[in-house]
């Protein structure tokens, strides 16, 4: 009995923990800086702590400190809980400000891999929100079956839980998907659902959204009057919201309806807009939205060459990402222009770059290849099989464009409209509603409050607990973050710090060792970020001269008697400018085989390690016999190694001359 009641303990606990950290996440979220401000006054130490620090950044969108501080807070042991909000955290900073769509799905599959089995309402929460976030990065990748999935999911959570925010989130992007699939019908039904919701709730990011995805619907059944109406109103409430990507996108699918009207001035004059504003967002798939547009009116206007400039800055810059649909897309444009301009060759190089397998493509993108295939077939004479291309081109187009989907979307844009006029009405009463909420939380936080005063010492347990769980990620979050840092920092360079910890801890034990290591780790704070790992202590720093200085306050920080190897590594010379994770996993065999050399050489003692290349790149990091490439390198000369001021390449050189 009393085993049970541990149990409901420690799950209450976990339950009451969670609770203050999202509510921790709604007070950085409504005021960052503050969190910031209070930095100043009290330095972070907890995990929990560095993450609201790097929440605060995201909020701010500070990418680059976001990562950092997150990273720290994953190499504190931090719970399950709190390991997964940190990994969705840099999932979002990856997808939303790197447009790196790859790393952020890494990201969200170790969350959600570290979850914990309990079905508590936080789990549920972060469960769900993870969810969400895998929708919007496979819809991103192309990838529209595992997004529906997802989103799937998520809404089945949202809706036995009564999360109305996550139904209506689920939803809408439900209705995004079977509309980016053509599927009006089922898009309508999902729109229908989450319109009064978002009207309840007075979400007007939501009602922007829905606006937005009728004004697509129309433009697909070729009502482009409607159309704009719900572009323009889309505009306008992004614009009210500050939501830069988003304006643009509602003012790119406005051009695209005032082109097909033939209105070509308000065109240019509405693309003009959304080029700028995709520019001051820095958002890459804005602007290749942006510079499409412009094309197809180029087109419009007989100017080919520029159409092909247009499209081909498009598609270089989409071959950068990785979304395949949107990189399949500008291939088909160019093939277009391609196709136009009696260039053949060239345009059957776009249409198989754009789909080496024509089925796996997304049915708008299917259609479109299974047209200018068509087209091209008949220029060149295949007669046969430009018939059957077009066929089958028109025969997915008519199932697409049903009498029942423009029904139904008609019969949405009255739902609108009547949800639009009792806005007024129900903003009252949800003020009202939103005052009881207030009154209701102060007694959860009152409650809150009691609960942990009395659980205090089972929530410190529990932690401890669950703190192994993301051990091993530390490494790799190291290097994911030095990669970014490396392509604009120049003169980045690695400091290496092994204090030799092991004879200590067999003479010292835990406690004493750990006594000895505390102003060596308040040290360590001093570079941009750094990662213990094996007892190896590595540090990124800005310059040389920065690691140099760090490297002496390390190793004068430590007791003598304890033996300290330590390295500096100048980045750019030994990997050069484009590197990978691998490559940096190779630096620590680089450092060990340093070590093995200066042993075989005599050498005793400390050793503080430099490196010289005399060629960039001086071998190859990744070649499966590295040592051996390691030993070229040096014997030839193309990196040299020293060890105490010491050069180990001139004595193994000497070494090799003899022979």
């Amino acid at each position: 009995m009393r085993h049970a009641l541990s149990i409901l303990l420690v799950l209450v606990t976990f339950s009451v923990h969670a609770a203050d950290l999202s509510q921790l996440m709604q007070q950085v979220k409504a005021n960052p800086q503050g969190q910031l401000d209070t930095q100043l006054k009290h330095p972070a130490k907890t995990a929990e702590e560095h993450f609201l620090l790097a929440y605060s950044h995201y909020v701010l969108k500070n990418k680059e400190a976001a990562l950092e501080f997150s990273n720290k807070a994953m190499t504190l042991e931090p719970d399950a809980e709190l390991a997964g909000r940190i990994l969705l955290m840099q999932a979002l900073s990856y997808g939303v400000f790197y447009r790196d769509t790859a790393m952020a799905i890494e990201k969200l599959k170790l969350a959600e891999a570290i979850l914990p089995e309990q079905d508590t309402t936080a789990i549920r929460s972060l469960r769900m929100d993870i969810l969400e976030s895998f929708a919007q990065a496979y819809n991103q990748q192309g990838n529209v079956e595992l997004a529906m999935k997802a989103a799937t999911q998520s809404l089945t959570l949202a809706t036995q839980a009564a999360d109305k925010q996550r139904q209506l989130n689920s939803m809408i992007m439900l209705g995004r998907l079977h509309l980016q699939n053509n599927n009006l019908s089922k898009a309508y039904q999902y729109f229908k659902s989450s319109l009064p919701l978002a009207s309840e709730m007075g979400d007007q990011q939501a009602i922007a959204s829905i606006s937005m995805r009728l004004g697509m619907a129309y433009q697909k059944l070729e009502q482009h009057e409607l159309a704009l109406q719900y572009f323009n109103e889309a505009a306008r409430l992004y614009q009210q919201l500050n939501s830069l990507s988003a304006q643009v996108n509602a003012l790119i699918n406005s051009g695209d309806s005032q082109l097909v009207l033939k209105q070509l001035d308000n065109a240019k004059t509405t693309y003009n807009k959304a080029l700028k504003l995709a520019v001051e967002s820095e958002d890459p798939y804005m602007l290749i939205s942006a510079y499409v547009s412009l094309s197809e009116l180029a087109l419009e206007q007989v100017d080919l060459d520029q159409s092909e400039q247009l499209l081909t800055k498009a598609h270089q810059l989409a071959s950068q990402l990785s979304a395949q649909s949107i990189k399949a897309e500008t291939a088909l444009f160019l093939a277009n222009v391609f196709i136009k301009k009696q260039n053949y060759s060239a345009a059957k190089i776009m249409l198989d770059e754009a789909a080496p397998e024509p089925d796996k493509l997304a049915a708008f993108l299917k259609r479109k290849h299974l047209a200018l295939s068509a087209e091209l077939a008949a220029l060149e004479q295949q007669w046969q099989q430009a018939y059957q291309l077009e066929k089958t081109a028109n025969q997915m187009e008519v199932a697409e464009l049903n009498d029942t989907s423009k029904l139904q979307l008609d019969n949405l844009q009255s739902s609108l409209e009547l949800q639009l006029q009792q806005e007024k009405q129900q903003e009252l009463h949800f003020s009202q509603q939103t005052q009881l909420k207030y009154w209701l939380r102060i007694s959860l936080v009152l409650l809150t409050i009691a609960v942990l005063t009395l659980l205090l010492l089972l929530s410190k347990q529990k932690k401890n607990r669950s703190g192994p769980l993301v051990q091993m990620p530390q490494w790799r979050s190291f290097t994911e973050l030095l990669l970014h840092h490396h392509r604009t920092k120049t003169q980045g360079h690695l400091l290496l710090v092994m204090p030799q910890q092991t004879p200590a801890l067999l003479n010292k034990g835990i406690q004493q060792v750990s006594t000895d290591l505390e102003g060596f780790r308040l040290i360590l704070d001093q570079s941009l970020f750094w990662v213990e790992q094996d007892q190896e202590f590595w540090l990124y720093c800005a310059s040389e001269q920065q690691a140099v200085e760090l490297q002496h306050q390390l190793v004068q920080s430590l007791p003598e008697d304890y033996q300290a190897h330590s390295a500096v590594l100048p980045l750019h010379a030994l990997l050069s400018e484009r590197i990978c994770e691998q490559d940096l996993d190779a630096l620590r065999e680089l450092v060990w085989y340093s070590l093995y050399l200066a042993e075989q050489q005599g050498l005793k003692g400390a050793l503080h390690l430099g490196y010289q290349c005399h060629q960039s790149r001086p071998c190859a990091w990744q070649a499966e016999q590295l040592r051996q490439d390691l030993f070229n390198a040096i014997s030839l000369g193309l990196l040299e190694v020293q060890a105490n001021g010491v050069s180990l390449s001139a004595k193994l050189q000497s070494q090799l001359a003899h022979i």
